[in-house]
């Protein structure tokens, strides 16, 4: 990861996946993902505020310009299709999250077994609070939508595709 993150010629970092050193080849879950996305089509007719909410997510990420449509595969490629659903936070029931499911199995296996574990860098909520507490002004930020901010290396961007 160290010599993969770089800045591209716009200014966007662009990173590869942390893939582990030997990894088999994905099986296509092509199939998988088409059958989750009729599953959420179903879920869209029962609950329309889901769709709705689901629909204006995926549009604010498409006018920021963060996906771009993939280019056609050749039969060899290997790719993974990443399975996507909406959830609502219990105290924010009008916003939604969509999930990008790396963790979807696929014939005992998903993208996530295939990528690297990085350290636990979240905070004790401990360390937090008496951080807050030792100076008189204290600054907090929300990093919605972070992830949609680096750019994937070009040769991992076919293990993160999106049926539609």
């Amino acid at each position: 990861m160290e010599e993969g993150v770089r800045k591209n010629d716009k200014g966007s970092w662009v990173a590869p996946l942390p893939l582990k050193p030997s990894w088999p080849r994905l099986p296509n879950n092509r199939q998988q993902a088409v059958s989750r996305l009729n599953s959420l089509t179903r879920q869209f007719k029962k609950r329309p505020q889901l769709q709705k909410d689901f629909n204006s997510f995926m549009q604010r990420m498409f006018d920021n310009n963060k996906p771009e449509i993939a280019p056609p595969l050749k039969d060899e490629e290997e790719r993974w299709y990443l399975p996507m659903f909406g959830v609502y936070h219990p105290k924010k029931p009008d916003k939604i999250r969509v999930v990008f499911d790396s963790s979807a199995q696929h014939h005992g296996v998903s993208l996530n077994n295939f990528l690297l574990t990085g350290p636990d860098l979240n905070n004790s909520l401990i360390g937090v609070l008496v951080r807050f507490r030792r100076e008189a002004v204290a600054f907090m930020a929300d990093i919605e939508q972070m992830f949609f901010c680096f750019l994937v290396a070009v040769e991992h961007r076919n293990f993160l595709r999106l049926r539609t």
